[in-house]
């Protein structure tokens, strides 16, 4: 019986019996086809893919039952969501960046998502450009995030990631104006530490020793690691010293 399937498969998950877990999931699955099976359906190959993975199986695995998922729920923008987001993260851990970047495009696609999954899904793409070493790619991917119509709070982690990258290529007027925009926005003292820490580094790049001087103090408590900013204070202090 289907409906035995499944609660057999939570029984041998309870038990730690992986296999038969996998064995009895897939039969239900290949079985349990109506519609008013939807919702168990779903629990199933949720579950499915926490057994693969508690298995110890290799990623690949994950990835093949994903796919499978993909097409059966293409039409269910939510469901969909789950699942892109599940397959660009296991892409992301076996360094296929090519097709993470193919899947939070098709991610960032799909109707119905929330601002946060937006915008996490445009920070997740132009991370994975970055690693490809598609600078420009990356900068057009966090613009399109910063252009989205929500406030400046809300699209503050792309001015963080557009601000870092700006800063890995030595752009260091595009990271203080930045920079200064999150410091505008409200941000949490965390993202205020951070901000903080770019805007200084900036301004001392920029010759800008006194403001860098300043704005390193200003940033020191709420900077995840005060210690890294103490060194940068005392380096500054000496140097306007001289």
């Amino acid at each position: 019986m289907k409906g035995d399937d499944l609660s057999q498969a939570q029984e041998a998950v309870s038990q730690r019996q992986w296999s038969l877990a996998e064995r009895l999931l897939e039969r239900y699955l290949r079985e349990a086809q109506d519609s008013q099976d939807a919702d168990n359906r779903w629990e199933a190959w949720q579950q499915l893919l926490v057994v693969v993975n508690a298995a110890g199986q290799e990623p690949r695995a994950s990835l093949e039952y994903l796919e499978t998922m993909l097409e059966e729920y293409m039409d269910d923008d939510a469901r969909s969501a789950v699942i892109l987001q599940r397959m660009a993260e296991v892409n992301e851990g076996l360094h296929r960046y090519e097709r993470a970047v193919d899947i939070w495009n098709a991610y960032i696609g799909l109707g119905g998502l929330s601002a946060q999954q937006v915008l996490e899904g445009y920070r997740r793409l132009a991370a994975m450009q970055f690693s490809l070493r598609r600078f420009d790619a990356g900068e057009d991917t966090l613009q399109l995030c910063l252009a989205l119509p929500l406030p400046d709070h809300d699209k503050i982690m792309c001015m963080y990631d557009l601000a870092d990258q700006n800063m890995a290529r030595e752009r260091w007027q595009d990271v203080a104006d930045l920079s200064q925009q999150m410091m505008d926005s409200d941000p949490d003292q965390n993202v205020r530490g951070m901000a903080g820490y770019l805007m200084a580094d900036a301004l001392e790049q920029l010759g800008k020793s006194s403001e860098a001087l300043k704005q390193f103090e200003l940033a020191r408590d709420a900077y995840p690691n005060p210690s890294v900013i103490d060194n940068r204070i005392a380096h500054l202090r000496k140097k306007l010293k001289k």
